[in-house]
């Protein structure tokens, strides 16, 4: 699991916790984080929290921030890579920890046969215009959250996103008014998750 600064970042370590301890993975989960908590960072109120559950509930050890070994574990990784480096809004080209991950992520599934799964979307991609503004994960699947961007459903997305998949949300019940809450049902009607593509 590689975690970004957001809110991506923070799905990313939900996952990871909920997902060990449903004994999914067995003990191979691991955690590397953009963030560094013990160099007196300032986190978000949502990425601290999921830290701190994560650490209680999986273990400290189970983690490392990149530049700490984490990019050398990322590149070498041979099951799946859930990724949540980067979200929606991205325009310029990723750089620094972000590019970095981005990078190991894809090294690892060209090289080393790693299948990585997207969280909402790709990280690199432009959630409009579907384009990548530089590197971009090249994901065999990626699970949308909320509601389909635009950008993911492009031509030029489709490298990137690999298989398309859904995940009904309350947000996006909640949040978008009447009319497209009438189209989430339609859409979600024969279960929570449903492939795009």
């Amino acid at each position: 699991f590689v975690a970004g600064k957001g809110n991506n970042g923070a799905n990313a370590i939900a996952c990871a916790r909920i997902l060990h301890m449903r004994a999914v993975f067995g003990q191979k989960i691991r955690l590397v984080t953009l963030v560094d908590d013990e160099d007196g960072s300032i986190l978000r109120p949502n990425m601290s929290e999921q830290l701190e559950l994560f650490d209680a509930l999986v273990g400290r050890d189970k983690r490392m921030a990149i530049h700490k070994g984490g990019e050398a574990l990322i590149r070498e990784w041979k099951g799946v890579i859930v990724e949540g480096v980067l979200g929606t809004g991205i325009s310029d080209p990723p750089r620094g920890l972000s590019l970095t991950a981005i990078t190991a992520c894809n090294v690892a599934s060209a090289e080393g046969g790693a299948r990585i799964l997207a969280i909402d979307l790709p990280s690199g991609l432009n959630h409009v215009t579907g384009e990548a503004p530089g590197e971009c994960i090249r994901a065999t699947w990626t699970l949308n959250l909320h509601m389909l961007k635009e950008g993911q459903l492009e031509e030029t997305a489709a490298p990137y996103v690999g298989e398309l998949w859904s995940a009904e949300t309350a947000l996006g019940f909640n949040t978008f008014g009447d009319d497209l809450t009438a189209k989430f049902v339609a859409f979600y009607k024969d279960g929570p998750i449903q492939r795009v593509w």
